[in-house]
């Protein structure tokens, strides 16, 4: 009996490792987009107003909802070590401690402006389905979304390059909606409205 359990065991283990080698040879490559389907494609990377979430809703979505300040600033390369003149294009900071003495301009946002912030970020997305995402090899980060909590200690932050149209976020749980076309640009243009200089308008 335990021979012939062993057996079948054996046999299904077999079946298992060619459908395994099967699956594997039929993997598709990238589909080529006819003229008519890249033009849609781009298209459908434009923003649109695709929703009207409120902002009691938008402020549940994290790190908004654990922030009781949000800031926007800029920032120049960070000398690490002044006798190398190593150069780091981030955020300064000390450990996981933003070096507020290094950044060059702070903004701290209303109420009113963390309405505006939300409603790019959320209520704005791609005008129709996207199959494909675009991406640059170029960040110089000048910029930055920081998050304060009750003790104005620093817990998450998004960097943004508005050269490059690229940003990093300090956690993967930190979600920017949709990033169609033109919603660097509106980011950008909102930081200009708060103030913010450097990386954005010099």
């Amino acid at each position: 009996m335990s021979r012939s359990i062993f057996l079948l065991a054996t046999l299904l283990l077999a079946q298992y490792a060619t459908i395994g080698q099967k699956n594997k040879l039929v993997i598709p490559g990238p589909k080529q987009l006819s003229k008519k389907e890249a033009e849609a494609e781009d298209r459908n990377h434009n923003c649109i107003k695709k929703n009207a979430t409120s902002f009691t809703t938008r402020l549940k979505k994290y790190p908004f909802n654990l922030s009781s300040q949000v800031q926007l600033v800029s920032f120049k390369r960070d000398t690490i070590n002044s006798k190398q003149g190593d150069i780091r294009d981030s955020l300064p900071r000390m450990n996981d401690t933003i070096c507020y003495s290094k950044l060059y301009e702070v903004k701290n946002l209303t109420l009113v402006q963390v309405d505006q912030l939300t409603d790019i970020l959320y209520n704005y997305g791609y005008s129709g389905p996207i199959h494909i995402g675009y991406s640059s090899n170029c960040y110089i980060p000048r910029n930055a979304i920081l998050f304060l909590d009750n003790n104005g200690k620093v817990i998450e932050y998004i960097e943004i390059c508005f050269e490059c149209s690229e940003t990093r976020q300090s956690s993967s749980k930190i979600s920017l909606g949709d990033m169609c076309e033109q919603k660097m640009e509106m980011l950008k243009g909102f930081f200009k409205k708060v103030g913010v200089e450097y990386g954005v308008t010099k």
